[in-house]
């Protein structure tokens, strides 16, 4: 007769479940091991903990927890840690920072790993002055800080475009002796791109080669990604065949970058011919790769070969979602062909896919520039209970046609929740109601909205001017 189960054999089947991401075979046998006796340790514990934090049930992980205490399990520092990093990964930074004083208080604390944890979730939460405070206490208590610690902080400064940081950061790094490796550069390349400094991004590059470091796809990407951007299109190209010839092959974040970038530089053409070498390669789209093409096509004005995309992915058995249709039902509104636009909307609701906030905007204003009230207020009536927002383009439209068709109180209504919302109405929008209220000897109101149209037009002029400044700035 065979011998039930031990804790070990228990261990190796949660584990591998876990590895699996199989949650809830493994929450089964852990049950089924506590039922039959068999006390779980630490590590079958610590698999499921995991796991659920993983998937963002750090709740759930708590009451694991919670278990593990009332089992008279010792809770160690993987323990600790695994939480930790759940709480940082869901944004939750005061339950993070009350477990980390927890694990100092108990002595576990003592390693770099929790450090580093801790400071990227400080880091993807943008507290990066409280990072730099937790790296300084990891020095002042002498424990190991390593690359991968500091190249956590300096890709937190770049992500946030604040460069003089992050390479004071990597400065303080080299002065320590600690190298920095692949990803430290990956990171300071790609926050240079991403302010249209390609050049310097080029020369931090050769720097890493000089080293005998070897760019890795995410290096050559995030350079492909910024000369993109900085209008570099042509050695963008080049640096794809770099890429090939180095023994990269360029994957499907590669192709998809370039074909954004072809399909705004109006080269449709290309971006098709791209996407065709991308499939012989048997590299597989995304969504986002077809998207984007969708969205070059109906930019430039060609929405019949945007349809005929739309076609070709269905034949295909590729589902579209709702930015693919919305881009099409946008320019179909554009073109004030509301037949089109209610035609791609049927189809999109047919095959279950769920507009979003944004598909309830576009069907709006295409409605009120046709004028069709009934179908502008059906559909906003319905995106209001499904808990989404007008934009301001949006509230700016109804309210123009809710005055047109002489519905003056529900059109003030409109405007003063577009207002509480803190958004700002077109000028002609403010133009009607400075008349209004000036035709009715409201003095005090029409001066209001005087005031807030020239607030309105500053804040707009100034952030006209700061995007000219940016824009000198990258060429």
């Amino acid at each position: 007769m065979a011998s039930p189960p031990d804790v070990v054999t228990y261990g190796i089947l949660i584990h591998g479940y876990c590895a699996l991401g199989e949650l809830e075979n493994a929450v089964k046998l852990l049950d089924d091991m506590v039922a039959r006796g068999v006390e779980p340790n630490a590590t079958v514990y610590t698999s499921v903990v995991a796991l659920l934090c993983d998937k963002g049930r750090v709740s759930d992980a708590l009451t694991v927890v919670e278990d593990m205490v009332h089992h008279k399990v010792i809770l160690d520092e993987a323990v600790y840690t695994t939480v930790l990093s759940g709480f940082c990964n869901k944004g939750d930074l005061v339950s993070a920072r009350r477990w980390f004083d927890e694990m100092q208080r108990k002595g576990l604390a003592t390693d770099g790993v929790t450090y580093t944890t801790l400071i990227n979730g400080l880091c993807r939460a943008g507290e990066l002055k409280e990072a730099e405070k937790v790296l300084q206490e990891m020095l002042a208590r002498r424990l190991d800080v390593d690359e991968v610690t500091y190249t956590v902080l300096v890709d937190g400064y770049c992500k946030r475009g604040k460069m003089a940081e992050a390479f004071q950061v990597h400065n303080t790094m080299v002065q320590r002796g600690v190298a920095p490796n692949v990803v430290t550069y990956t990171a300071l390349s790609d926050g240079l791109c991403k302010q249209g400094d390609v050049q310097a991004a080029n020369e931090l590059l050769h720097e890493m080669s000089n080293k005998g470091l070897e760019l890795n796809a995410c290096t050559y990407n995030s350079l492909i990604n910024g000369l993109c951007k900085a209008g570099y299109l042509d050695q963008a190209m080049r640096t794809m065949a770099d890429m090939d010839a180095a023994g990269l092959k360029p994957d499907v974040y590669t192709y998809t970058t370039l074909i954004d970038a072809l399909c705004k530089s109006g080269e449709l053409d290309r971006a098709h011919d791209l996407l065709q070498e991308m499939l012989d390669n048997g590299i597989k789209p995304t969504i986002v790769t077809y998207n984007v093409l969708m969205n070059g096509f109906c930019m430039s004005g060609r929405v019949e070969g945007g349809k005929k995309l739309l076609e070709w992915m269905l034949e295909k058995n590729i589902h579209p979602n709702a930015t693919t249709y919305n881009s099409l039902m946008k320019q179909y509104c554009i073109g004030n062909n509301m037949k089109s636009t209610t035609e791609i909307y049927k189809g999109m609701c047919s095959r279950n896919v769920e507009p979003n906030e944004n598909t309830y905007n576009i069907l709006i204003k295409g409605h009120c520039k046709a004028r069709s009230m009934k179908e502008a207020q059906y559909f906003h009536n319905e995106m209001i209970e499904k808990g989404f927002r007008l934009t301001a383009s949006s509230y700016s439209a109804l309210i123009r046609l809710l005055n047109k068709k002489k519905k003056f109180v529900e059109a003030r209504k409109l405007f003063h929740d577009m207002r509480k919302e803190g958004f700002t109405a077109e000028p002609d929008v403010y133009n009607f109601y400075i008349d209004f209220n000036f035709n009715e000897d409201n003095l005090e109101a029409t001066l209001a909205l005087c005031d807030e149209l020239v607030e309105a037009s500053i804040v707009k002029s100034k952030a006209e001017m700061d995007q000219d400044v940016v824009k000198d700035h990258i060429h």
